[in-house]
């Protein structure tokens, strides 16, 4: 890839995949398609990465996946999102994927922005 853009995209996203577990037989070449799935969307125009990490994040509190989540709201601050606008996507979710989720997600939330404090 010639693109500076998706290089540290890919980069980027590879250290995040790397943390994954996955059997020692397929790591790599799980880690690699999960890069290189994830750069192609997140580096195309259309959407600035703070609206994408918002959607990432509430598609993920109505899925339930907490683990992701915690670690998209740590993305979210680093591409600009403040910490009321993550709160509120994930508010936002209780009426659309349920209050269980909702207040799941909130504790993750939690636990993310006390240990950033």
């Amino acid at each position: 890839m010639d693109d500076p853009k998706t290089d540290e995209a890919m980069e980027e996203g590879r250290r995040h995949v790397e943390r994954f577990r996955a059997p020692a037989e397929i790591r790599r070449e799980l880690t690699d398609f999960i890069t290189q799935a994830g750069s192609l969307v997140w580096t195309r125009e259309g959407l600035a990465p703070d609206k994408r990490s918002l959607t990432t994040i509430g598609v993920l509190v109505a899925r339930g996946h907490l683990g992701p989540l915690r670690e998209h709201i740590e993305i979210g601050l680093g591409n600009g999102l403040e910490r009321r606008e993550i709160l509120e996507a994930i508010l936002q979710c209780s009426i659309y994927a349920g209050f269980p989720a909702m207040v799941a997600a909130m504790e993750v939330a939690a636990d993310v922005l006390d240990a950033l404090d």
